[in-house]
């Protein structure tokens, strides 16, 4: 059944609902708000050039998109100063997250700078001040706390991270890679498109908030990338990607993103081939093969995640909430199989896969709006060898031999679930007669996503059976309104639409 939420008459009042901003203010373009510490690390690193020149520099980033981008972002930015800087990403899969002390053992001597990741490595960096490195900390983490909630900080020279505890800084949601181009503009004096637009692309696919400055970001973002000023590697991406049409924050989220993921998902050193194409030089012919191997990755990560799903439904009856165990999957896509589950039975799952070590198994987890992850495994973390994350997602390893135990406990502190929704909400009915009206207004509050989400309308359609047709893998179909331009795409809706017997009148939200 498809329900109104309220009595909204437009795309403004639905935006001032969802946001809670008022209009005049969510439409202001807001840029460069005050960063705490920034200015005075870019002077540190300054310093740092001019009295040890030839020094290496060595950034460490993360394996996800937007530590990826990150990443590259310095790499830029630090080539317009005459500088190459060393870049490192952790191995996923035997390394884990962020700077660690295998890394620091590998850094002879020099400037260490983190981006996207950094506040909450105490111990690595300690090693590296002992061991006489120079540290600077950029990162959007929130700090560690003691058991007393007191915030504990590692021992960097400097610090430029939103969330530190009375902090000046007038934004703190950005991203890694919406920190790193702060960074990288403020040292090198200037805007640089091409680094604006991968700052863009990691604020949408790390799901940040689109208000304030991310709105701007973005927004400055998809103007450049749609004039094509990108770099080299993300230009021949594009390409293959045959992406010629005007590019959206949705191909920011469900085309380039998981692109930027599959590789590091899938294997060790998998985010170092897309830093390795984002950092292509203009006129290296090898880009073409980088973007298409990349391509091909995602294919192979979207293929295992449909047969890791059907193995799943097809081998065990499963029961809310979910506990699942599969030594075939791939430990980068744990986390994507669990969130699939926890969408399609609407409750809570977690996945394990083998972890490499010895008798212990790893697993990520998921949650629906209202059930709190964290807090559910803070009340049995004495099953597991350790956890972390957020209410609606967390990473977890366990011993084998306790998997029952776990799931057992796990199925007690989540006894109560809710039933799923029944009721499709939507925001406006769509009218046809002023649809460009309507399209204009929503181009006015574009971006949408985290914070502003995409608006849903309401409209019953009469549709013309011969100009039906199945798209895609098969799963897809398309079809012809009546009397309109309007043409509607069912994304895994086609078996659906055939056991209603092809009906000439399709609701849709």
């Amino acid at each position: 059944m498809f329900v109104k939420r309220d009595n909204a008459k437009s795309v403004k009042e639905v935006v001032e609902r969802n946001t809670g901003i008022p209009s005049e203010k969510f439409l202001l373009d807001v840029r460069d708000p005050y960063l705490d510490h920034l200015e005075e690390a870019i002077q540190y690193v300054k310093k740092y050039i001019i009295t040890n020149p030839g020094g290496r520099i060595t950034i460490v980033g993360d394996y996800d998109s937007d530590g990826i981008n990150a990443t590259t972002i310095m790499y830029w930015g630090f080539l317009k100063l005459g500088i190459t800087p060393v870049l490192r990403v952790p191995h996923r899969m035997s390394e884990g997250y962020g700077l660690s002390e295998k890394i620091i053992d590998e850094i002879p001597s020099g400037l260490v700078l983190t981006v996207d990741n950094g506040i909450s490595a105490i111990k690595p960096i300690k090693k590296a001040k002992d061991k006489g490195l120079s540290v600077v900390v950029t990162d959007h983490h929130q700090p560690v706390r003691d058991k007393n909630g007191n915030m504990v900080l590692p021992e960097a020279d400097l610090i430029v991270d939103p969330h530190l505890d009375g902090d000046n800084s007038e934004f703190q949601d950005y991203c890694g890679a919406g920190i790193a181009y702060r960074f990288v503009r403020k040292m090198i004096g200037a805007i640089f498109p091409e680094l604006l637009v991968l700052a863009s692309i990691a604020t949408v696919t790390d799901v940040m908030p689109l208000y304030g400055a991310n709105r701007t970001l973005v927004k400055d973002g998809l103007k450049y990338i749609n004039k094509r000023r990108v770099v080299p590697g993300l230009e021949a991406l594009l390409k293959m990607l045959e992406l010629d049409d005007h590019i959206s924050e949705g191909n920011y989220g469900f085309l380039l993103g998981p692109i930027f993921n599959a590789s590091g998902r899938l294997y060790d050193d998998g985010a170092e081939r897309v830093i390795k194409l984002l950092c292509t030089k203009r006129g290296d012919f090898t880009a073409k093969y980088k973007a298409e191997a990349l391509i091909k990755t995602n294919e192979k990560r979207k293929d295992i995640v449909k047969a890791s799903m059907k193995k799943i439904r097809d081998g065990v009856i499963l029961t809310r909430p979910i506990v699942v165990y599969d030594p075939q999957i791939p430990e980068g896509i744990v986390g994507i199989v669990a969130g699939q589950l926890s969408e399609e039975y609407y409750c809570p799952a977690v996945v394990f896969t083998d972890s490499g070590r010895e008798g212990a198994i790893k697993g990520s987890g998921r949650s629906i709006p209202g059930l709190n992850l964290k807090a559910a495994l803070d009340k049995i973390q004495h099953t597991m060898l350790g956890y972390g994350g957020h209410p609606g997602a967390a990473g977890l390893s366990i011993r084998k031999d306790r998997l029952d135990e776990f799931r057992e406990a796990f199925s007690h502190v989540f006894e109560k679930l809710p039933d799923a929704p029944t009721d499709m909400k939507y925001d406006l009915d769509l009218d046809l007669s002023s649809l460009e009206d309507t399209m204009n207004d929503m181009e006015t509050y574009a971006p949408y996503g985290e914070g502003n989400p995409q608006i849903r309308f309401h409209a019953v359609f009469a549709v013309e059976q011969e100009e039906f047709r199945i798209i895609g893998d098969g799963t897809h179909f398309m079809a012809k309104a009546k009397d309109s331009d309007v043409t509607l795409v069912g994304f895994g809706l086609t078996e659906k639409y055939k056991s209603l017997g092809f009906p000439n009148t399709i609701e849709c939200v």
